[in-house]
């Protein structure tokens, strides 16, 4: 069942590919330079939300996500938390500039108006939180995975503070989001993207997956006023940290009794 399930899906992705290049000859050409404007954006979310459809994502949403321009802050686990967030908010990703060069998604991503950062580049960093204060300011949301890399799913990494620089200067809010990928074990064992796992070998695993449930939570929303980048940085991190910890506890550990 799984090897027929794989073959459907690559399939349908290959065909919806197709479909995407099509409308980003027709419709997105030039979205890599600039925000997307509004009917681009409408098409990149109808193009997003029938591949995660493709995928198997079962998407559950908490809250919801305000009016733009907002900072959004997420915490990372996997490849798909991009189709999933891309599906339901209208922002543009900040990511390593690896992803570019990732099957399919890369080039998602960079139709979407992705901003690419360089690991480890202090200039390069310096350099995107400039572009994304640039798209703020003119009413683009953007969102940006702070712990530099991905985890197990089970708790958060600490989130880097220096791209949180951009939002002071923009005058706009952080949106925290808490993604969680709920399983009996407490997290899907099969979606997390770490320990240098090969991505095609990972997304084959996906794909043979009958559903993937994901839940997207938009906490309340922080306020930039009297505050500096770490202390924002740390009261983020401590809003996603508590959900995602509390969504991590296997199934069996929550009955009366169980060890």
């Amino acid at each position: 069942m799984r090897i027929a399930r794989r073959l459907y899906r690559l399939l349908a992705l290959m065909i919806h590919v197709v479909v995407g290049l099509a409308l980003s000859l027709i419709a997105l050409r030039g979205v890599e330079a600039k925000p997307p404007a509004p009917r681009q954006r409408r098409l990149i979310e109808w193009w997003l939300r029938r591949a995660t459809r493709i995928l198997g994502l079962k998407i559950h949403t908490r809250g919801s996500f305000p009016e733009p321009p907002v900072f959004a802050v997420a915490n990372h686990i996997s490849w798909l938390d991009i189709p999933a967030l891309a599906s339901l908010t209208p922002v543009c990703f900040v990511s390593k500039v690896e992803v570019r060069h990732w099957p399919l998604i890369g080039w998602l991503v960079t139709k979407a108006g992705t901003l690419f950062i360089e690991r480890g580049g202090k200039n390069a960093a310096n350099q995107v939180a400039e572009q994304i204060t640039w798209y703020l300011r003119r009413g683009q949301s953007v969102l940006v995975f702070p712990e530099g890399t991905t985890t197990g799913g089970r708790g958060v990494r600490r989130f880097h503070p220096r791209l949180f620089g951009a939002a002071l200067h923009a005058d706009v809010p952080v949106q925290p989001i808490a993604l969680c990928y709920p399983h009996p074990e407490g997290v899907n064992p099969v979606v997390p993207l770490v320990g240098g796992s090969p991505f095609l070998i990972h997304a084959l695993r996906v794909l043979g997956e009958r559903r993937i449930e994901v839940e997207v939570n938009f906490c309340t929303p922080l306020t930039t006023k009297r505050a500096d980048r770490r202390a924002l940085a740390e009261q983020t991190q401590a809003e996603i940290e508590a959900i995602v910890t509390h969504r991590a506890v296997p199934k069996t550990a929550e009955r009366p009794g169980a060890p």
